[in-house]
């Protein structure tokens, strides 16, 4: 029996730090910021690192780190850096007895490391999500499905069995795949969902409000059935709707070194805090108080806080108490309610 599994990907980081590397204004892409190096030319790094990653490792860690037994539903090659993965998250006392061995190298990214933030060329392989199995006598009190990269239906209809004749809770960030569809198609998931967590951006995607406030997408968001729903916005922290009032965090003061696995570890911190107050009651009913909700936030930003503050996804994740203790010496961080 776990308390929870986590599903998404599996990878291993490679980092690549140098001074050469500019970043520029340019409006042709997305972020309206572009990076550069000189075409053609061989470039000097300072240093390179290797990290294990994906969010359903970098979750199942943060959970085994708050006292929850884990286990990841993902997949893993047979080969070096699988064995590099399986490494990490068995010494951080995971299980890897759910990864799905197979042919194909095992996902793989170069990460290119900026002032503070990061750009990722992932490898992905040619999987499927969809053939990933749920066993008859897998029991686990929650899921925490993360962003899958491909369309993953038949994958989301073996969870929704499991939850229908389990009751286990269901933590829901969603991939781009599911943001793009909207919410009306992915109702059959919205239903079950526990916590529903995304970024701004991908909030009002998601929900096809456009430009209008995070309040309104909240409620918009909720309307389509999960309990609580939260949303990160950088800087800014986050804000929470659990259908009667909102909740607001500002975000932690810790230096910025590296930005990956800031959105999975607030994630699943905030996730852990819900789940481990959860215990002893049937996870899909079961709804936080307003004061687990608001420490739960805590969790999150404090978590994130560290992970940024190392290099690697997960190499920030601390424990329960740690969290605790740092939670309640930032005098700084407040959550509030309003509504």
């Amino acid at each position: 029996m776990y308390d929870v599994v986590t599903i998404g990907d599996a990878f291993l980081d490679f980092y690549i730090f140098s001074n050469d590397f500019k970043v520029q204004n340019d409006r042709g892409f997305k972020s309206g910021k572009s990076l550069s190096f000189d075409y053609g030319a061989k470039i000097d790094v300072e240093k390179i690192e290797y990290h294990t990653g994906g969010s359903a490792v970098n979750a199942a860690i943060c959970f085994a780190k708050n006292e929850l037994s884990a286990s990841i539903l993902s997949f893993a090659g047979d080969d070096s850096a699988a064995k590099k993965i399986i490494g990490r998250i068995e010494e951080c006392g995971v299980s890897a007895e759910l990864l799905k061995h197979d042919a194909q190298p095992t996902n793989t990214s170069i990460i290119i490391s900026c002032h503070g933030d990061r750009t990722i060329l992932a490898y992905h392989g040619e999987r499927d999500y969809n053939d990933l199995t749920l066993a008859k006598n897998l029991k686990t009190g929650w899921f925490y499905l993360a962003p899958i990269k491909e369309n993953s239906a038949i994958l989301e209809n073996k969870i929704i069995e499991h939850i229908a004749k389990n009751g286990s809770g269901l933590v829901w960030n969603p991939g781009p795949p599911q943001i793009k569809e909207g919410v009306k198609k992915n109702k059959h998931l919205l239903h079950l969902c526990n916590i529903l967590i995304l970024n701004r951006e991908e909030a009002l995607d998601f929900s096809g409000c456009g430009k209008t406030t995070i309040e309104d997408c909240l409620k918009n968001l909720y309307d389509f059935g999960p309990k609580l729903v939260v949303v990160t916005n950088g800087k800014a922290g986050a804000k929470a709707f659990d259908g009667e009032v909102f909740y607001q965090i500002d975000s932690s003061p810790d230096e910025r070194i590296d930005a990956t696995g800031a959105g999975d570890s607030f994630a699943s911190a905030l996730a852990s805090k819900i789940i481990l107050e959860s215990d002893g009651v049937k996870a899909q009913s079961f709804f936080p108080e307003r004061e687990v909700i608001l420490e739960a936030l805590k969790w999150g930003i404090v978590t994130s806080g560290l992970v940024v503050g190392k290099v690697g996804a997960n190499s920030g994740l601390v424990s329960k108490s740690e969290i605790v203790e740092k939670s309640e010496n930032l005098v700084k961080l407040e959550a509030k309610v309003y509504s």
